[in-house]
């Protein structure tokens, strides 16, 4: 035999003994497991549901709100190929009171509050303003009062000695009544701050530098007092005798002892 020859049937030989052993050894694994088409997949997924079965059991659960139940393989859905869906959470004792439904809005996360609805809300009411305690910053929050004024009301309480009733603002230089309705609602006066004095001991000067009374209207005040006596020299004695209207002894009352 020529050596080309021999060599071609060795490699024949060779191809056909390794066919034989293949065939062999999948004789022999039909054998082994009768009645069960062997897969490549079913080597490794029984392996895997097994570590996570494993893994499922051992892991405590979280429970949120968004969570949906999870499916999981096991070794029956391995060979039907259908998923085992195991819920992740518990139902909570709150859901499971009968009549008691949550609605998204009513589900609030761990560790926040509760936004309060609108019902919730009382309105706020402006707070009035004091007219013988505020300043300019706050008399020109008030309708149709500007710097202008808000300094115009200021200088005119501190000459009067404080206002008794809003109305007084009228006597502010410029003030009209359509511009106190406009504001009215929103003032007050406490008299407890106004500056007063005694009709039976104040001088005439005293007197006098009131923007009620005056220089003339002090010194009948006090001729009056002086013949009179201290005892009757009072708001009625002086209006029963002339001496005052009655409109201009209600305003100087509202700044006397």
């Amino acid at each position: 035999m020529k050596r080309g020859n021999k060599h071609h049937y060795i490699i024949h030989a060779t191809g056909i003994a390794g066919i034989v052993i293949l065939l062999l050894i999948r004789i022999f694994w039909v054998q082994l497991v009768p009645g069960r088409k062997i897969r490549k997949d079913d080597l490794f997924s029984e392996e895997i549901s097994n570590r996570y079965t494993e893994f499922t059991a051992t892991t405590p659960k979280k429970s949120t709100v968004t969570d949906r139940p999870r499916a999981v393989w096991t070794k029956e859905s391995a060979t039907s190929g259908q998923e085992n869906p195991v819920p992740d959470r518990e139902e909570s004792p709150e859901a499971a009171v009968p009549g008691k439904s949550q609605t998204p809005g009513d589900m609030v996360p761990s560790g926040t509050k509760k936004k309060p609805r609108t019902e919730d809300y009382l309105p706020v009411m402006p707070g009035k303003i004091e007219l013988n305690t505020a300043d300019s910053a706050e008399l020109v929050k008030l309708y149709g009062i500007g710097p202008y004024y808000a300094v115009s009301i200021i200088k005119y309480r501190e000459k009067l000695g404080g206002f008794a009733v809003p109305e007084q603002l009228l006597e502010v230089k410029g003030m009209d009544r359509e511009r106190l309705e406009g504001f009215y609602d929103r003032v007050f006066a406490d008299t407890s701050f106004i500056t007063r004095m005694d009709l039976r001991t104040a001088t005439e000067d005293q007197l006098a530098q009131h923007l009620y009374i005056g220089r003339y209207l002090a010194r009948c005040i006090v001729r009056y007092r002086e013949t009179a006596g201290l005892d009757s020299c009072t708001l009625e004695h002086l209006v029963r005798d002339k001496v005052l209207e009655s409109g201009q002894a209600r305003k100087i009352g509202w700044y006397l002892y």
